[in-house]
C-alpha cells in the first residue's frame, strides 16, 4: 500500500529536486521518495549502532578524543612506525 502526501517547498527547493532529478532521469517526485527512503535507512542504521551501549560507559583521561582523534590516531600510527 502507498500513501500520499502533500509538501509546501518554496519555488528554489523544487527547482534544486527538480536538477537533482533530471541527473538522475527521475522526476522530482521520485527524486524526494528516493531521498526520504534514503534517510530513513539512515536514521534505522544508525539506530541499531551496536557500539551505542558502550557510550558513556568508558573512563579516560583524555576528555577530548571527540574533538581531536586524528591526532591521537596520528600519534600512535607515528609511535607504532618508530618501533614503539
Amino acid at each position: 500500500m502507498s500513501r500520499t502526501i502533500t509538501l509546501e517547498i518554496s519555488e528554489e527547493t523544487y527547482e534544486a529536486i527538480e536538477m537533482q532529478a533530471e541527473t538522475k532521469g527521475l522526476e522530482p517526485a521520485q527524486m524526494v521518495v528516493e531521498w526520504l527512503s534514503e534517510a530513513i535507512r539512515q536514521a534505522q542504521t544508525a539506530a541499531e549502532d551496536p557500539l551505542e551501549a558502550l557510550i558513556g560507559s568508558l573512563e579516560c583521561e583524555v576528555t577530548d578524543v571527540a574533538e581531536h582523534h586524528d591526532y591521537y590516531i596520528g600519534q600512535a600510527l607515528a609511535k607504532e612506525l618508530r618501533g614503539g
